[in-house]
């Protein structure tokens, strides 16, 4: 058996990058794949939206779901990412074959991050995971946000990981940057900004200038639409006005842990926001969600911290299912949940659980608890509103990688082990008259 693994070592030798490219290739085309035979059968609620809101830009050049009505309702990063191809005549199914090639460009940039501190071996084992878990595959399928939001992530830290060898402002400028457009993406990813900052100062050698570099380039990224919401409709709006409907959403006195399904607000909020524009609106749900979390803190709390533990799922009840004709997906009910947990126990939590019990003979690497911590991290300030598996997906990039490392190393330490074990009888062998 160790013979046969150390063949293996030496069958990829050199050619991890080559096989990396490969496999990232093969997961676009089975997203592809699931796009084609999906048809322009719509799979979610914000499909329609972001698809209106990219033809608009492109067409029109006005943020809208419908012409002449502005809107800051969805985050714009997406639609900025789709318009140039809406402008160029994509449809519904062009689009989400657009989005899933950012899969692909993903897994090429993961790879040579993991490379840069575990090695290609390491580095082609995290391109083999990540698309294994089928979150990924589903979400680059649709047209959501956290396809965008992983490449994003890892590009980001690709850049800002850089800024340990290259002390000149161009890395950290650069990942600033992406930050400022992961924020336009996936709002929540600004209250991650403290741990970024954090990574910047261990890794840079000139604190103040990369920190005022980072600080100043991705606050003039969100600044710019921020500037254009005031504009439009004359009221401070930093992204989105999502985020008071969604506050509200996930800590009403009827919500839930795991679901936002059949949520009723209190009488009194359909009340105020009837004939209210967005703005008021989001005002209103925001101040309302206040209300119901300082009204029964002790329930707010609990809530809380149930919706923390839901982040680390492996599945949980879409709305899509209920409101979309067809679900969200051809496979549903005991399969699905069947296959989430299989491979959420093997590419994701199985491994994070051995890592941590031989976490002594096979320490973290600083770059992984980075990893694990924007994963804990994401959860804490997603908790704040409510937490879904699919929102968890780029930050599970990051976990799959940190398996990938630990998985390496331990295959690496077993085939030396088998090597050296096996050198009496290959000498032998080699000594041996013919």
């Amino acid at each position: 058996m160790g013979d046969i693994a150390a063949r293996l070592f030496d069958a990829l030798s050199g050619r991890e990058r080559a096989f990396a490219y490969a496999i990232a290739m093969l997961a676009v085309v089975a997203c592809w794949g699931v796009i084609l035979l999906s048809g322009d059968r719509v799979k979610s609620m914000d499909e329609p939206d972001f698809f209106a809101l990219a033809q608009n830009l492109a067409l029109n050049g006005e943020f809208a779901v419908e012409p002449g009505m502005p809107t800051a309702y969805r985050a714009p990063g997406l639609v900025f990412f789709l318009a140039p191809f809406a402008r160029m005549g994509a449809g519904l199914i062009e689009m989400r074959l657009v989005n899933a090639t950012l899969v692909g460009f993903g897994l090429v940039v993961l790879f040579h991050l993991v490379c840069r501190h575990a090695g290609p071996r390491a580095g082609l084992l995290a391109v083999v995971l990540v698309p294994l878990w089928p979150v990924v595959i589903y979400a680059a399928s649709t047209i959501y946000p956290q396809t965008l939001a992983a490449f994003l992530l890892v590009l980001m830290l690709w850049f800002l990981d850089r800024v340990r060898e290259d002390q000149s402002f161009r890395a950290v400028a650069s990942g600033a940057a992406v930050y400022g457009f992961l924020v336009l993406t996936v709002p929540v990813i600004l209250l991650l900004g403290p741990v970024l900052l954090g990574w910047v100062l261990l890794q840079s050698k000139r604190r103040l200038t990369h920190t005022a570099i980072f600080c100043a380039v991705s606050a003039s990224m969100v600044g710019a639409w921020t500037v254009r919401n005031y504009i439009v409709f004359d009221a401070f709006i930093p992204v989105a006005t999502s985020s008071g409907y969604n506050l509200l959403a996930g800590n009403t006195a009827e919500a839930r842990y795991n679901s936002s399904l059949d949520v009723r607000f209190p009488e009194y909020v359909y009340t105020e926001i009837t004939g209210k524009g967005e703005v008021e609106r989001n005002r209103i749900f925001t101040q309302a969600a206040l209300r119901e979390i300082t009204d029964d803190p002790g329930r707010a709390v609990k809530l809380y911290l149930a919706k923390f533990a839901h982040w680390f799922d492996y599945s949980n009840k879409l709305l899509s299912d209920e409101v979309v004709e067809g679900g969200a997906s051809t496979v549903g009910g005991s399969a699905r949940e069947a296959v989430l947990f299989v491979t959420w126990a093997a590419v994701i939590v199985g491994p994070l659980m051995l890592h941590l019990v031989f976490c002594r003979s096979f320490p973290f690497r600083r770059v992984e608890l980075l990893f694990l911590v924007l994963w804990i991290v994401g959860g804490l300030a997603y908790a704040i509103y409510f937490t879904r598996v699919r929102f968890r997906l780029p930050f599970d990039w990051l976990v799959i990688a940190s398996n990938a490392m630990f998985l390496t190393a331990v295959l690496e330490h077993y085939v030396a082990r088998a090597r050296v074990r096996l050198a009496p009888a290959r000498r032998a062998e080699d000594a041996a008259p013919d």
